[in-house]
Parts: structure tokens; sequence; C-alpha cells
């Protein structure tokens, strides 16, 4: 979340970052203001509280008859701090929705843009594969068709998933365990963590509302009710809520490779073919907590690391600078990685990189020591891989009659083994 005094003192620029984005620059106005009523309500509760401290102290020093007028009025004053209490709870429940309305500051110089067609490409690696026979789609391989089943899932499950048998089953898993030896490398710690989490946790760390309709409710009782995490990073962070993680002089890396889940929501007519877009897939996650001067430094970290993962594995891809439109309430800056799928004659994103600064800390209060002063830690998240990365191989690496060569890199873990067919 973001700072209120600070969008207090500054709600011309925050409406600016609104406007940016596409939303209701009227936002910052309306939170604003119920923040300067909030400063209000709080001061005279306060006032009414330190009168109530007052008599407690002076009552013994009073006359019978003093002390029983002081007691009634003490009771009016009493049930008038109540009432008090209770308006500022409600106020502060409104006040809370209005700031997650406000999405973090962009950096000076983001793309000005609506959506992904306008996210300028940065850099790109490797070169288009070039084939003499008709490139096909990854679903209409011969490989896809007989190891991946969207049929069955659908009589289960209905739409969007699918069951992954044989060797293809086999090439996600040994793709997934070859990225997480490259992410070990560079010292980040593997954890294992929930695959729920409760609404207050999805809130602090800001998926809520920015993904509301998009993740998976699970009620508990008639009180209480959990959500499937979209991404293991709800989860990596949420580790760290009320936690003070010290001096953080070296940034703290995590990791955690994890079943996710996601409604779609939004997407209907779009990829209705091939598991591009699904309900449940798998994915590995880096995230990271530093100091503000040292996010720029992770950021970096973290785009080698994606830039390793996909020029060992020989393909080709690009890198788009996210634009304000396209960016999510949490990141001040972002870049996604795009792979070429060769069948669809277009790119398409595999993984993203995105600096949160203190927005999702602030909510989760996650801080470090400075000058023996308290401060909230900077956050960043990465995708590393999803099967996404599985299905550009598929396309790039796919044979004439329907195989896909497996890269040269996965071959002494897929048993020796250079085709999946």
């Amino acid at each position: 979340m973001i700072d209120i005094k600070h969008l207090a003192q500054n709600v011309e620029r925050y409406r600016e970052e609104l406007e940016k984005r596409g939303g209701n620059p009227d936002f910052a106005w309306e939170a604003a203001e119920l923040y300067e009523v909030w400063k209000k309500q709080k001061w005279e509760l306060d006032e009414f509280l330190q009168k109530k401290n007052d008599f407690n102290k002076e009552i013994g020093k009073l006359s019978s008859e003093e002390r029983e007028k002081a007691l009634w009025d003490m009771k009016v004053l009493s049930n008038d701090i109540k009432e008090r209490e209770w308006a500022l709870k409600e106020l502060e429940t409104s006040l809370a929705k209005a700031i997650s309305k406000i999405p973090n500051l962009t950096y000076d110089g983001i793309p000005i843009g609506k959506s992904d067609v306008d996210n300028p490409v940065i850099q790109s690696w490797g070169e288009k594969p070039s084939f003499d026979f008709e490139v096909k789609p990854y679903y209409e391989l011969e490989a896809y068709k007989k190891y991946v089943d969207q049929k069955t899932w659908a009589k289960v499950m209905w739409a969007r998933g699918y069951f992954m048998r044989g060797d293809m089953a086999k090439f996600q898993k040994v793709l997934f365990n070859w990225v997480e030896q490259i992410i070990w490398d560079h010292w980040f710690e593997p954890m294992y963590v929930p695959l729920m989490l409760n609404e207050q946790t999805m809130t602090d760390i800001g998926n809520l509302p920015d993904f509301d309709g998009q993740l998976y409710e699970v009620a508990i009782n008639e009180d209480t009710t959990y959500y499937l995490i979209p991404s293991s990073e709800q989860s990596l962070m949420g580790y760290y809520t009320k936690k003070n993680v010290w001096d953080l002089k070296e940034p703290l890396l995590v990791m955690a490779n994890t079943t996710c889940f996601r409604k779609e929501s939004g997407s209907y007519g779009k990829d209705q073919q091939g598991i591009l877009r699904v309900h449940q897939f798998e994915k590995i996650e880096i995230d990271a907590l530093c100091r503000p001067e040292d996010s720029d430094k992770v950021f970096d970290l973290n785009a080698k690391i994606n830039e390793e993962i996909y020029t060992k594995l020989g393909l080709h891809f690009r890198a788009v600078e996210v634009c304000s439109g396209d960016m999510p309430a949490k990141h001040h800056k972002q870049v996604d990685y795009e792979a070429w799928f060769p069948g669809e004659w277009k790119f398409r994103e595999v993984c993203s990189n995105g600096a949160a600064s203190d927005y999702q800390t602030r909510g989760l209060k996650t801080t470090y020591e400075r000058d023996w002063e308290r401060e909230f830690a900077w956050s960043l998240n990465c995708t590393a891989v999803t099967f996404r990365t599985g299905l550009a191989i598929m396309e790039q690496f796919q044979t004439a009659d329907g195989k896909v060569m497996v890269p040269e890199v996965l071959q002494p873990y897929m048993g020796g083994k250079t085709m999946i067919w």
C-alpha cells in the first residue's frame, strides 16, 4: 500500500499517476479527504480519552457531592467515547479501501501507454528459427496430442486445464529442476510455502483488490475464507509479515516452486486452444527484500537469471519495458520477457521482472534497521519459469513430423533423449 501521509502532501502527483495508469484520478482526492477526516476524528477521540484519564487521576481528590456529579459526567463521556471509537473504526475501514485503490508511484521516464501493445522492446536475443516446412502452433504438434489431454480434464474440472503424462510430464519436471539449480547457484534460498492465504495477507501485499476476480476463494467455514495463491510471491512475501529483518546489508533472496491458481476471468475467447491460459499451473518465483539503494542491483540480478535461462535453452526471446497502463498496481518498474512462438508468428510473455519499492512491505509491515531506526524494506518479484517456456520450446524446436527436439542443456536430464515424440 502507499504511504497515506505522502499522498496527502502530494495529491497531484498521485492524480497524475492514476491518469498514467488509466485509473480514476479522483481516487487520490477521495483518499486524501478521508485521511483529513480521520485525523480530525482521531484527534477529537484522543482529547476525550485524555479527559477520561485526567478524571481517573483526580477522582480521589473530590468530595462525595463532587464525585457523584463527576461520575455522571464521566458516564456520558464514556458513552460518547464508545460512539466515537465505533465511528473511527468504520472510517478506518473506508480509508483502507480508498488507499487500496491507489497504485505505487512509477519511476520518472516510464513509457506511457494503455496496454501491452504499447510496451517498447528494449533488447532481443537469438534469431528467429527458420523452417523448411509448414510451422504449426504447439497444440497441433503430434507430441502435444500424444501427451497432453485437455478433454479428460474438461470431464473432471471443466475448461482451461490439462492432464500431462509420459515424456512431456518428464520434460516439464526436468525443465523446472534445471531452472531451480540455476537459481540456487545465485544463492536464492528455497522455501516451501502455503498454497492458500487469508484475506488480510492478500490485501496487505496488494493482490486485493488489484487481482479481485482472478483469485479462487476457498470457504473454510461461515466466517473464514482463504484464497488459492496466483503465485508463490504472495506466500514468500507473506512469510515476512510484521517481521524486522535487521540491517539488511545484503539483499534477502528467496524462491519457491509451486502450483498456482488463477480464474483467468476476463480472458474469455482468448487462447481457447492449447494450454497457454489455464486455471492451474506450475511456476518458479524468485523474490527479494533489500534496502532501497540495492533495488536496482537486485532487479539486474533477476534480469541476469532470466536471460541466462532463456539463452542457455537456445530460445529466441526479447525484453519489453512495461508501460504505465499495463503495469500492476504494486510495481514502480517492470520488464517482461517474451519468447517467439513461430506457429502463431508472435511473441508471448513467458516471465516478468518487477520492482515494488515499499508498496508490499508497507502493508505487510516488513521492516529493517538503519541507524537505530526502522524503515520499510523494498521488495522485488520475478517469474523464473512457467510451462509457457516449455510451449515456446515446443514451437521453436519442432520438427516436420510433429516431434519436439529437446534443448541440448536438458538432454542429459532426459536420459539422453533428444526428441519428444
